[in-house]
């Protein structure tokens, strides 16, 4: 009798180690603003969130929440990570204008012109110590889009002089500040009236990336696009960042939190990158077979643009210093970074 009660008690305790073991299995919410058959959430969300079940035997998996499936708008991403409504975000700090100037920094005028460069130095200057505006969000990966490029419907442009006038969906707030400075007419305007606003006569135009082409199948309206030689600083960039609430990180036991820093970081920031870039060049590369009109800006036309774009620079300075930081030193920080990198 004692025998058959000792292999109860043993047997009840065994389920009650599998009930605890099973209790500690974490599903980590995962909010994005663009939609489920999106390159970045293929490319990139999901096999990160594969890596992420694999690496931790199961017990900690991803549920993805595309297009805004729990509410809120695409700014307030980073915010729901924050207070613990969800675990992990997809966001983009230009939805909060001047809220994240330390990634600003990065969206100045010809800054850049290579995306997986471009990551590595983002993650270099922002990816373990993000400042105070990112407070409450341990980054997970950091890329700009691939860059955005000038298409319009009728009018090619070739020169600073045929910008003058031109109606322009802008992209981001300093998108539309070079735009400005070159003499075009940024309008802004969510991606989904694009189309009809072309149509209408509304814009020209628009001021996005490659990869944007085809995702709104802009190459059936758009016939000219203008873009830069592969050693031409870019316009603009938009800052991508992927990243976890602070506070869902500190409840992991010890073995799931390597699990998560094990799958951040530079390389993470570099596959992100290429979700973008990838999907770009591709895109271009179909355009170009189907006809497209794709011009190239000459070498002495490309520095009446950027000429042109230098005071925007020398304004976010001084922004950035009347909200007590350092813009000087943040600007260094990131051209430093993006040196380290150059090809």
């Amino acid at each position: 009798m004692k025998a058959l009660r000792r292999l109860v008690i043993s047997a009840l305790l065994s389920l009650g180690a599998a009930g605890a073991s099973q209790a500690q299995e974490i599903t980590l919410r995962f909010h994005s603003f663009i939609h489920a058959t999106s390159y970045q959430q293929i490319k990139f969300f999901e096999p990160w969130c594969e890596k992420i079940k694999g690496q931790s035997a199961g017990r900690m998996v991803c549920q993805i929440y595309p297009s805004m499936q729990l509410g809120g708008s695409p700014a307030e991403l980073f915010n729901q990570a924050r207070d613990g409504i969800v675990d992990i975000v997809y966001g983009n700090p230009g939805y909060s204008p001047g809220s994240y100037l330390a990634a600003e920094v990065f969206e100045l005028p010809f800054m850049l012109n290579d995306v997986h460069n471009a990551s590595r130095a983002m993650w270099d200057v922002l990816g373990d110590n993000p400042g105070p505006e990112f407070e409450g969000l341990r980054l997970i990966a950091i890329a700009p889009s691939d860059f955005p490029i000038i298409q319009t419907t009728s009018k090619p442009i070739r020169t600073v002089d045929d910008l003058q006038g031109v109606k322009l969906r802008s992209a981001g707030r300093y998108g539309a500040k070079v735009l400005e400075a070159l003499g075009a007419l940024p309008i802004q305007m969510p991606a989904g009236e694009i189309v009809d606003s072309l149509n209408r006569g509304v814009i020209d135009g628009a001021y996005l990336p490659w990869s944007a082409v085809g995702l709104l199948k802009l190459n059936e309206t758009m016939k000219h696009f203008t873009d830069f030689g592969d050693k031409q600083q870019r316009m603009y960039t938009s800052v991508q960042i992927v990243a976890m609430s602070q506070a869902t990180y500190d409840r992991l036991s010890d073995d799931l939190k390597k699990v998560i820093d094990d799958n951040r970081g530079v390389e993470p920031s570099v596959q992100f990158g290429d979700a973008f870039e990838s999907t770009a060049v591709a895109d271009k590369k179909a355009f170009a077979e189907e006809g497209a009109d794709i011009h190239v800006l000459s070498d002495s036309e490309y520095e009446r643009w950027r000429k042109a774009a230098e005071p925007i620079t020398d304004e976010w300075v001084a922004d950035a210093n009347k909200k007590g930081l350092d813009g000087g030193k943040l600007l260094e920080q990131a051209r430093q970074a993006i040196a380290k990198y150059a090809n």
